[in-house]
């Protein structure tokens, strides 16, 4: 396992805001990333979850606003990257915050693909854009190790809608968002994998879409939440 996360995490650390992010640029504009997030903290709210997990954190731009809401007693945040902890940890000003403000944040480097009993004990764990930047023969690893290891009592994966693609003026046709996206999905397709995943691990599973809804092709982004 060590061995693996050590080649998985041989890359450069992430800027807050890295160069050439084209995904980035073209949810800007439609302030994309803040709805999501504002989605997503909705409902956990609404799961009364206290404790809440960020599975791919990056640099911590999730975990910024669970940490300012006092309705999260504990949140943590685990990357493959120890480059996008350091800028999660930059994020969040970790070096300034007192003994108290500290014991409620917790970050850590993990694979997601891998058991890890870190991952297990919160009421909540997020997927926000990642599962997109997993190789499609690894989300059955990854599947394991959250739903059918971890079991979080509410788990929400966000990931993109591949039919909005059509609507960023600047996405050549038939290129995917980001550069590192294995594949990207329609909602039929996100729903299919969303609906299996719940049956084989007794889950429940409802979808939200997220950011403007087109009445044809739906919301750039579509949100699973499952509940055990």
């Amino acid at each position: 396992m060590r061995e693996a996360l050590a080649r998985l995490s041989e890359d450069v650390p992430e800027p807050e805001e890295p160069a050439g992010d084209d995904e980035g640029r073209l949810e800007r504009t439609i302030s994309l990333a803040d709805q999501r997030i504002g989605a997503i903290l909705s409902v956990l709210r609404a799961a009364d979850a206290h404790t809440v997990l960020d599975l791919g954190c990056g640099s911590g731009r999730l975990l910024a606003a669970l940490w300012k809401d006092a309705a999260f007693q504990k949140v943590a945040g685990s990357d493959v990257s120890i480059g996008a902890l350091e800028a999660a940890e930059r994020r969040l000003h970790v070096e300034q915050m007192s003994a108290r403000q500290r014991e409620r944040l917790t970050l850590f480097q993990s694979a997601l693909t891998y058991r890890d009993r870190r991952f297990e004990g919160y009421d909540a764990a997020v997927l926000m854009e990642v599962i997109e930047h997993i190789d499609p023969e690894r989300l059955p690893a990854l599947q394991h190790t959250l739903f059918g290891a971890a079991r979080p009592r509410t788990v929400l994966v966000t990931t993109p809608n591949v039919e909005y693609n059509v609507r960023f003026e600047t996405l050549p046709a038939g290129t995917l968002r980001h550069r590192d996206h294995r594949f990207e999905w329609t909602r039929a397709e996100f729903e299919a994998w969303g609906a299996a995943v719940a049956d084989d691990h007794s889950y429940r599973v409802r979808f939200l879409p997220v950011g403007t809804l087109d009445p044809e092709i739906g919301a750039p982004t579509q949100m699973a939440v499952f509940e055990r």
